[in-house]
């Protein structure tokens, strides 16, 4: 059975795990992959979370440290009222230091209630402890090059539109606080253009800021998120 069909089997029979290592040659299309699968989950975009690896010290490597640990469960923790499915991405993940590898074992062995972490790497340099914490799905270069036909049952725009309207609804009911959930995002955003500058991170990065701007002056925060959503997410 291969990955797809393997994932797409533990949803529907309610089984899929708490934790992943997703691995395989092309990262790119690892990312692809997990996105894919979070759609499967019924994960909105405002609730999934990632990080990876920085380099912000002169002549230090690229390395994920602790810091990004205790951030990633910072921001789990600040969507944690809204009480929907929520998705923890770790990229490069073989880039994990020891501290940061024995900070995350803690999680991956009581993890949050309706999270679901997945680990991206293309190779499985892991410590052995998180290996025996998480299932290990390969993806081959064939099945990364597969068309998406066997997802579009979770993946019609007009599906998609609707739920993450009906997303944005639980998001301001739930009292989180909008600023500082944007904010979030904007750490994200920040790094990912230190280490990858493209023009589209920086358009996002510009419309986050007007919304934040704009949540701050008007009573309709609904449609504020809703065009942000439409403009870059």
């Amino acid at each position: 059975m291969n990955a797809e069909k393997l994932l797409i089997k533990q949803v529907e029979e309610n089984r899929a795990s708490s934790s992943y290592i997703f691995y395989g040659s092309d990262p790119e299309s690892l990312y692809d992959q997990v996105i894919r699968f979070s759609q499967m989950l019924n994960v909105s975009k405002f609730s999934i979370i990632e990080i990876g690896p920085e380099n912000k010290e002169k002549n230090s490597r690229d390395e994920i440290r602790v810091r990004n640990i205790r951030e990633l469960i910072r921001r789990v923790n600040l969507t944690a009222s809204i009480g929907e499915n929520k998705l923890a991405i770790i990229r490069d993940a073989d880039k994990l230091n020891i501290e940061a590898s024995n900070s995350l074992l803690k999680t991956l062995e009581e993890p949050p209630k309706s999270l679901t972490i997945v680990l991206l790497s293309n190779n499985l340099k892991l410590l052995p402890t998180i290996i025996s914490r998480c299932q290990v799905v390969k993806f081959s270069d064939d099945t990364v090059r597969a068309e998406n036909d066997s997802f579009s049952s979770f993946t019609s725009p007009g599906k998609k539109i609707k739920t993450v309207f009906s997303d944005l609804d639980k998001l301001i009911s739930s009292g989180v606080d909008l600023g500082e959930y944007l904010e979030s995002m904007l750490v994200d955003l920040r790094r990912q253009l230190l280490q990858e500058p493209s023009f589209a991170t920086l358009f996002k990065i510009k419309k986050i800021f007007q919304a934040r701007s704009d949540l701050a002056v008007t009573t309709n925060k609904k449609l504020v998120l809703e065009n942000l959503y439409l403009e870059v997410l």
